[in-house]
């Protein structure tokens, strides 16, 4: 077994606090990080309780697009995929992205230049000590990640988002 100091021993213990406050962990009191309620207002969100989320998702996921976590990057199943198709959301299924605004940020997370219209809302996140701009299903009110404004050219953004919260499918692959 391998001991855990320093550094790594705090950020494990400021993980678990996190996670515990915004009911990620077993038996912790389900409410959203910043709002005691449901993500995003939206229909879908709404008329699921947390507990209906945590059956139908796989822990990981859960835990970072019902309690807006992070992946750590480099592990997504999706930050290296350059296959052509469509970025669907792993919650509801509703379309997000397309691989033809996907690039190669260098950061480690699937990187995009823009979200498909209407599928995604923002809102502000001030957790983690500083201000950015979070991105979120606006179907079901799933944490995607967040968008910044050191993306390529011309729009200049970065939707930068967890594989966790999306599904991968190939375009004219049947359904």
């Amino acid at each position: 077994m391998t001991a855990i100091t320093g550094g790594s021993a705090r950020r494990l213990a400021r993980w678990l606090v996190c996670v515990s406050a915004l009911g990620c962990l077993p038996g912790a009191p389900a409410r959203d990080a910043a709002r005691g309620q449901q993500q995003d207002g939206s229909a879908e969100a709404a008329s699921h309780p947390k507990e209906y989320w945590r059956g139908k998702l796989d822990p990981e996921v859960y835990r970072i697009t019902r309690c807006s976590g992070t992946e750590a990057p480099f592990t997504g199943k999706y930050w290296n995929n350059h296959a052509d198709g469509i970025y669907r959301c792993s919650n509801c299924g509703a379309p997000l992205f397309d691989s033809t605004d996907k690039f190669d940020s260098g950061t480690g997370w699937p990187s995009f230049t823009r979200s498909r219209p209407n599928s995604v809302s923002r809102r502000q996140d001030t957790s983690a000590g500083m201000v950015r701009e979070e991105i979120v299903c606006k179907h079901c009110g799933a944490h995607l990640g967040h968008v910044f404004d050191d993306g390529p050219a011309p729009a200049g953004q970065r939707f930068c988002v967890n594989s966790a919260s999306l599904t991968f499918e190939k375009r004219g692959a049947k359904k």
